[in-house]
């Protein structure tokens, strides 16, 4: 019994999780359990059913849909020898990147950084071009369905149990930010990504640490101005009399005696 409850134990603390913070500013963890074969199942018959209805909708495939942008010049050689150069040029400088000198200048080292991040902006922006009209292809709209479903099925409390109980709690949750964080998190835990992959690329972390660099040059030279500039006051201590002064009688003084008359 106790090997069980350290295997349930074992399974939650291994979880992966995520914050949402709420409208009023409250933030809230969620974990993310392994799906179950029933879960994968019903999953790809969300894909199946979804695929079959966009078909019939008159949705274009991904093919279809390739076809349609050619046919339309929004790919050409022209674009695809542009994204090819990008990636390129994107590899190069990640390249030197990873791979610079550590006596080299930070400035050297934050102007490589900002050239990746530009590099790696164009192919996005070129991507796009492409993507955007491909995410309403039958491919996509199915693939977005099981995403969903799957995301109703295992984001779950700390203690294991599932935020949505049913499927259909899942579709009418009035918290769209949640469904929506949760959903965008499942998706990259179903393609091996970490959910600040985009914070902890080569360039992000190279400008973080340059940043941190100066900031801490910065308070030490504030600090070394505050010591120069701040006199030190010395303090005389005055040196013991070795005679202990009498106390002053403390009252009302005494009358002097008078002779009577």
């Amino acid at each position: 019994m106790a090997d069980a409850k350290t295997t349930v134990k074992q399974i939650l603390d291994n979880r992966r999780s995520f914050i949402f913070e709420t409208l009023d500013e409250d933030q809230k963890t969620y974990f993310i359990a392994d799906p179950s074969g029933e879960d994968i199942r019903k999953a790809d018959w969300n894909y199946s059913k979804v695929f079959n209805q966009a078909m019939a909708d008159g949705f274009p495939t991904q093919a279809q849909m390739l076809e349609i942008l050619r046919d339309r010049g929004i790919i050409s050689d022209e674009y695809t020898t542009s994204v090819e150069q990008a990636r390129i040029r994107l590899a190069a400088a990640l390249f030197r990147l990873e791979n610079l000198d550590e006596t080299a200048d930070d400035s050297d080292k934050e102007n490589l950084a900002v050239e990746v991040a530009n590099y790696r902006d164009t192919l996005f922006r070129l991507n796009q071009r492409v993507n955007g009209p491909l995410g309403n292809t039958c491919e996509n709209l199915a693939e977005d369905a099981r995403t969903e479903y799957l995301t109703s099925r295992i984001i779950q409390h700390q203690d294991g149990s599932k935020i949505w109980p049913l499927f259909d709690d899942y579709l009418k949750e009035t918290q769209t930010g949640l469904c929506i964080k949760s959903r965008f998190e499942v998706m990259l835990w179903l393609q091996g990504l970490d959910s600040n992959f985009l914070e902890n690329s080569p360039e992000q972390a190279a400008l973080r640490e340059i940043t941190q660099k100066r900031l801490e040059g910065a308070l030490a030279r504030v600090n070394e101005s505050v010591e120069e500039t701040t006199p030190v006051e010395e303090v005389v201590v005055p040196a013991l009399s070795e005679e202990v002064p009498a106390k002053k009688a403390v009252g009302r003084p005494r009358k002097k005696k008078t002779d009577a008359k």
